[in-house]
């Protein structure tokens, strides 16, 4: 079982997270500030982190660095679907990235993705790059 570290600044979208993958998946730890997160992830133990990128008034990406610090995998998932988010997010180090608004498979298919090595960028949020790309091209005529 893989030991997976929650990171939401809303309790109950946390205890919905536990209630999905609690048979699947050790809950290691949970944390719903960016300073909370940091304490306790070095000790969790985790072999992932599923990560909001808003932590009420705080950004998550810093986060991301120190997990990937601690060589623990980062799995964004945000109600941030826009684009500068999502390459935001993977610039600075995480490993896939799915939007809340995704069926629950959807995440099930990103964790698997990224415990088996592998990166995940899930439908909405590769449509997101993908209509900036093409405005890009348009606007720049390519």
């Amino acid at each position: 079982m893989a030991r997976l570290f929650l990171i939401d600044h809303h309790p109950a979208v946390r205890q919905g997270l536990t209630l999905l993958l609690q048979q699947a998946h050790t809950i290691c730890g949970e944390a719903g500030s960016s300073a909370e997160a940091a304490e306790q992830l070095k000790e969790s133990g985790a072999d992932l982190v599923l990560l909001d990128l808003a932590l009420g008034a705080e950004s998550g990406l810093g986060l991301i660095a120190a997990a990937r610090q601690l060589g623990i995998s980062v799995l964004v998932y945000s109600m941030r679907e826009d684009a500068d988010s999502i390459s935001g997010a993977f610039a600075a180090g995480a490993t896939g990235y799915v939007t809340k608004c995704e069926a629950d498979e959807v995440l099930l298919a990103a964790l698997a993705d990224l415990l088996a090595g592998k990166r995940h960028l899930s439908p909405q949020a590769a449509q997101s790059l993908a209509n900036r790309t093409l405005a890009t091209c348009k606007n720049n005529q390519i």
